[in-house]
């Protein structure tokens, strides 16, 4: 285990304590039991959880432990501690969406992607804190980093746990900034995979055409051994492939960057060994946003609208407000969102006709304070549009040293090269000691970029 011990086993990445299980190393009674008390020591700090399975998650581990003593055929994630972001419905936990209005409420069926990492082998450890019905909103949760700044939006618990060395591998999803944000602000890997990557039936859907699973992890080939359990097409440890054309993005949101977060991806684009071009994008974009959210408040009048309004005043602001402006809304104008969207989506696509992939920023910097908000997603907005798979790359730190997220983005459904650029990327990229004294980054790892900005013991 490369020199760590069983009482520190729950700071290896997923890829690690997966070979180490594996080869006996490691029992995933251990590695649940050390992620266990990593929770019990810090969560009263961060909140990142929910609700916590403790007897079941061991009670699992163990059982996980004798089917590998028996020689039983494993699962990708066998004996892996899992969090699940409480958007997914579990048969064994609460299930509330981060919502006062679902409080105590139990399903009596996994939702599928539940389903999916319990067959993997997954040893689900509990949901984790999300904001409710993943809107923009705040969430008891903070930043491990700086518990005075934002985790993050509706996917901030997983994010912080991953952060946190809480478990190797977390459930998130995205509709618009909600996996790669907090990847951004917590400092960790996140992925959101290509529209359509898997069945989204019994998670919190606001927007179909938007609802997409997302996964948080410690490092490139973790991304890739969590997306196995849901496709064949991603081997556990991903080969770092140079793309031959690479571009790079501004776009309209990028007025609200930070100087420090502009300045260090500036450094990052020319300390590349690659050329790296700028895209000019369609004026299509710049409506990116506005078209994002008259969908999301249509949709949120649609399911919430007719709600009593009792119910409907004890929703958050951010609900509140989307409700409002949609029932505002009339079927024309949906109708012209819905058109807008396909040609921004069409428009997305023709983008790699001259490169692979493409780098911008997640954020627009670092983390900011929790009395301003959870944070802007107007720099991955135009990307979950569109259905393009992207991640969160925690190759920056900015003026504050806290992590800033380099945002990657593919063309759609070549997920599994895409990953295979980000780990040629993480390996090459240039880190920044301080945003006055630049220094070159030396060739690492995704493991090791993570290990640097791991939240303190």
């Amino acid at each position: 285990m490369h020199g760590t011990s069983l009482a520190e086993a729950n700071r290896l990445s997923a890829h690690a304590a997966a070979a180490a299980i594996r080869s006996g190393q490691l029992s995933s009674l251990d590695l649940t039991m050390a992620c266990l008390a990593r929770i019990e020591a810090r969560d009263g700090s961060i909140g990142a959880w929910s609700h916590l399975a403790t007897d079941s998650a061991i009670a699992r581990a163990r059982r996980a432990d004798e089917r590998q003593r028996a020689g039983a055929e494993l699962g990708p994630l066998h004996g892996l501690p899992i969090g699940i972001k409480d958007v997914f419905d579990t048969c064994d936990m609460p299930s509330e969406y981060g919502s006062p209005s679902l409080a105590g409420r139990r399903p009596e069926v996994d939702a599928d992607a539940v389903a999916v990492l319990r067959r993997a082998g997954a040893i689900i450890m509990g949901k984790t804190v999300t904001s409710e019905f993943g809107m923009y909103a705040r969430t008891s949760c903070r930043n491990p980093h700086d518990v005075g700044r934002s985790p993050g939006v509706s996917s901030a618990g997983s994010a912080a746990a991953i952060a946190d060395a809480m478990v190797p591998l977390a459930l998130g999803t995205q509709h618009t900034a909600s996996t790669l944000m907090p990847a951004s602000f917590c400092g960790v890997f996140g992925f959101k995979p290509s529209f359509g990557f898997t069945s989204m039936r019994g998670s919190n859907i606001l927007v179909p055409r938007l609802a997409n699973v997302g996964f948080l992890a410690r490092g490139v080939d973790d991304l890739a051994l969590f997306a196995s359990a849901f496709a064949g097409e991603f081997a556990d440890a991903v080969p770092a492939l140079p793309p031959q054309r690479l571009g790079y993005v501004h776009g309209p949101a990028w007025k609200r960057v930070a100087a420090d977060a502009d300045m260090t991806f500036g450094g990052l684009l020319k300390r590349l060994p690659v050329a790296v071009d700028e895209l000019a994008l369609p004026a299509a974009f710049d409506r990116a946003v506005d078209v994002t959210l008259g969908l999301l408040s249509a949709h949120l009048a649609h399911r919430f609208g007719s709600q009593p309004d009792m119910v409907r005043q004890s929703y958050c602001a951010a609900l509140r407000d989307g409700i409002a402006a949609g029932l505002a809304l009339d079927a024309a104008d949906y109708l012209a969102l819905e058109a807008e969207a396909d040609r921004l989506a069409a428009a997305a696509r023709d983008l790699f006709r001259s490169c692979d992939a493409f780098i911008t920023l997640t954020t627009p910097g670092e983390a900011c304070l929790i009395a301003d908000g959870p944070g802007s997603g107007e720099m991955t907005i135009p990307w979950s549009l569109a259905g393009l798979p992207t991640l969160s790359l925690p190759l920056l730190k900015g003026a504050n040293g806290l992590p800033i997220g380099v945002q990657l983005v593919g063309a759609p459904g070549d997920d599994a090269r895409l990953l295979s650029i980000a780990s040629w990327l993480t390996a090459a990229a240039v880190r920044f000691q301080s945003a006055e004294s630049p220094t070159p980054f030396r060739q690492a790892s995704s493991e090791e970029v993570w290990s640097d900005t791991i939240a303190p013991m």
